[in-house]
């Protein structure tokens, strides 16, 4: 009798992977193309759609006919999308390597964005730490839980650019500024990969989305794109160059047309840029059906069409749709695409199997009981440090935080307070009922005897009925704190948002609470910034707690309660209102700029709001008071050969130990083209001692200095620059320099 699939699992014996240099997998990936037929070799540029768990019986959802295990033995397929259940992946698995002419493995591929069985910080929260090195040790975490599910690909880092938060996917993203999105990207690269795939307990990334898809007109998803190429290499690209140079296994096409041509199908970006200039030699994937989608933009018209324009265009594989499948061997045959770009592309997708160990070990992460693995005591620690390290704390007048632990009695009310949906939008595998509520991590550390609590009303709708205990509960309370927000599915893939308000009835729940002249501290959970007007002028203190994963309650408590210092910084400015939108620091000047950002005739302004946000990028306070002094730089001209030393002194003038972020930024005072008003060069996380001081040093060269001219190459100019250092993009501590090649 054939033994189950869990017996099976469990009688496996994992082979090590040989850790193979880029020459011996492309040798090794040549010699296995000689002896495919080119159907075999198309099957590798298809990614299939999740199958049910009865293999046999599934019928291809596109209609075809044909089960999803006969295209495997067939071997015309080359990836699995989202399954993540270790038996079904076997089973596939078995099928591939046992029936296939050539067993050739499959590759296991999902999105685990911010975590996997433990949900850590969204990505724009992750972002506000300011600190690669976290980032870095959390996806090695993450990618250990991701490995035991089976999986191999993880469609992660996001690094689109992003400056308009109606998109809803800004909760994925590394926040507005070029400089800070590449050093991220690279950081989750570098903790994914661990620059090893041989390792068992590494994951491939995938960079994604190229190019631009952050950039959707209105804020809304899968929206056109539209900007210069200058705009594109200047503050979109960064963050996609960091994840090449950091040796990144794949690349991800985006939804958004760029210069008129879709992604998927956009020579200039996959060709010319990315494989030409970047000299990447990792393999290209659609997005999900994004290729047949040509046909929706009008820029193709079938799928056979697709399929000729994508395979010239450079897209090695494709997500869900078939038009490879159905039309390249039509196409080679009519000669309008040569064999070779075949070859070129499988010869991509083979060398990735070789390079992650597929071919020593098709069952490479594959675990009988997996639960083992997830959830660890090092990994919820790691959760809860990063979810501290995320927070931003807006606003804290007279120091009403952080509250003295049973000195009051608390009153803790608002649809977001008791709630354990915080893992957020693209959660993988963490289940809300492991997640830790405000309300949960308030009592555990402080005990029940001195908080109450009322919901007060839900997140949507317009029900009031529980406004009345929510007020009484208040009335018998010293400090209220108030949890408002989104839920956590407002924000995500196809999360677009027109308005930026707190919805429902919250805000009249607020301004209830308003009227008891109570203290009010008000935390507020998003995927995304919100309009804070009214909580900036009626709250005492505002926490910006985003989600923030399965120890979100207690890093909340730890800082309200003070055995955590608040330490992060915004990612992403905040505006006043949506008309504001897009409202970033590194905005350009015009011909007419407004005094201060505020109203002035025939200058460029509004009439009723100011040009700057509510809480602009970079900031985020402390319970600690950070002093900067005597900013200093070595010289006040310095060649191409030469670096700028810059050095700072950071004191903690309070009695409370904290860590600051020091960013340092650059203002051209002309140019030959136009640039922004500042630009992000460098930034430390440092801790301070309470009252102590640090000097803080940074360096930057010519490269810090280039951008791209008139004629579209990036160059330092011989010119006068400002530069700033301070503790959020409005730093005013500055000195002058000149640069002279």
């Amino acid at each position: 009798m054939e033994l189950t699939i869990q017996k099976q699992l469990e009688k496996l014996e994992h082979k090590p992977t040989t850790s193979r240099s880029k020459t011996e997998t492309l040798h090794l990936a040549q010699e296995l193309l000689k002896k495919m037929t080119l159907a075999e070799k198309i099957g590798q540029m298809f990614q299939l759609a999740p199958p049910e768990a009865n293999v046999e019986g599934l019928k291809w959802e596109q209609g075809t006919g044909n089960s999803s295990a006969e295209l495997i033995c067939q071997g015309k397929v080359g990836s699995i999308l989202s399954v993540t259940d270790s038996e079904i992946i076997f089973k596939l698995q078995k099928l591939a390597v046992e029936q296939s002419r050539l067993g050739i493995p499959l590759f296991f591929a999902a999105d685990m964005i911010h975590g996997c069985r433990t949900g850590f910080p969204i990505n724009l929260a992750m972002a506000c730490s300011f600190d690669p090195d976290l980032i870095e040790r959390s996806c090695r975490q993450i990618a250990y839980e991701v490995a035991h599910t089976g999986l191999n690909l993880t469609f992660s880092p996001m690094v689109d650019l992003v400056r308009d938060p109606r998109w809803g996917r800004v909760m994925e993203s590394n926040g507005e500024d070029p400089y800070l999105n590449a050093q991220l990207a690279a950081a989750y690269v570098r903790g994914y990969q661990q620059g090893d795939y041989s390792s068992a307990y590494s994951v491939a990334a995938c960079c994604k989305h190229f190019v631009a898809y952050g950039a959707a007109e209105g804020g809304r998803e899968y929206n056109t794109v539209d900007m210069s190429e200058r705009e594109l290499r200047q503050h979109y690209l960064p963050g996609y160059k960091a994840c090449a140079d950091a040796g990144v296994a794949s690349f991800m096409t985006s939804f958004n047309i760029y210069n008129g041509v879709p992604a998927t199908a956009n020579k200039f970006i996959l060709r010319d840029i990315l494989r030409n200039e970047w000299q990447y030699d990792g393999f290209v994937i659609s997005d999900y059906t994004s290729s047949y989608e040509m046909i929706d933009h009008r820029t193709a018209s079938d799928a056979r069409d697709v399929a000729l324009q994508s395979i010239i265009a450079g897209l090695d594989h494709e997500m869900v749709s078939m038009t490879y499948l159905q039309h390249l061997e039509e196409l080679v045959s009519s000669g309008e695409v040569a064999e070779s770009l075949i070859d070129e592309t499988v010869v991509h997708m083979l060398q990735f199997k070789y390079q992650i160990g597929l071919f020593d070990d098709p069952y490479k992460h594959l675990y009988a009981d997996r639960e083992q693995y997830m959830r660890l005591p090092e990994t919820l620690a790691l959760a809860e440090e990063a979810a501290l390290k995320s927070v931003v704390m807006l606003k804290n007048d007279a120091q009403v935080l952080p509250l003295t632990k049973h000195k009051y009695k608390v009153a803790l009310i608002g649809p977001l307070a008791d709630s354990n949906q915080v893992v957020g939008a693209w959660g993988s595998l963490a289940r809300n009922e492991e997640c830790v509520s405000l309300l949960s991590g308030m009592k555990s550390l402080v005990g029940e005897e001195n908080i109450v609590y009322a919901k007060g009303c839900d997140i949507l709708g317009n029900n009031r009925e529980d406004f009345a205990q929510a007020i009484a509960i208040a009335k018998s309370a010293d400090i209220i704190i108030l949890a408002v927000g989104e839920d956590q599915f407002m924000s995500g893939e196809a999360k677009s948002r027109a308005y930026l308000n707190i919805p429902g009835v919250q805000n009249e729940l607020a301004q209830a609470l308003k009227m008891l002249n109570k203290p009010l501290v008000t935390v507020v959970f998003s995927g995304r910034p919100l309009e804070l007007g009214w909580y900036a002028e009626n709250s005492d203190a505002i926490l910006q707690a985003w989600f923030l994963g399965n120890e979100s309650g207690n890093a909340l408590a730890s800082i309200l309660f003070g055995d955590s210092n608040p330490s992060g910084k915004l990612a992403m400015s905040f505006p006043y209102t949506v008309g504001q939108v897009p409202v970033y620091y590194n905005q350009y000047n015009t011909g007419r700029p407004s005094a201060n950002g505020e109203y002035s005739e025939y200058r460029s302004c509004y009439i009723d709001v100011p040009n700057y946000p509510l809480y602009p990028f970079g900031y985020g306070l402390s319970y600690s008071k950070f002093e900067y002094k005597k900013l200093l730089i070595d010289k006040k001209t310095f060649a191409a050969l030469q670096q700028l030393t810059v050095s700072v002194e950071i004191c903690n003038t309070s009695a409370v130990s904290g860590e600051e972020v020091v960013q340092l930024y650059i203002k051209c005072k002309n140019f030959s083209v136009v640039r922004p008003n500042r630009e992000l060069k460098r930034f430390k996380r440092v801790m301070i001692p309470a009252n102590c001081s640090k000097i803080i040093e940074f360096t930057i060269d010519k490269s810090d200095l280039a951008y791209y001219n008139a004629e579209m190459k990036s160059i330092p100019e011989n010119r006068d620059y400002m530069i700033y250092v301070g503790s959020d993009s409005n730093a005013d501590l500055s000195a002058e320099f000149s640069y002279l090649s």
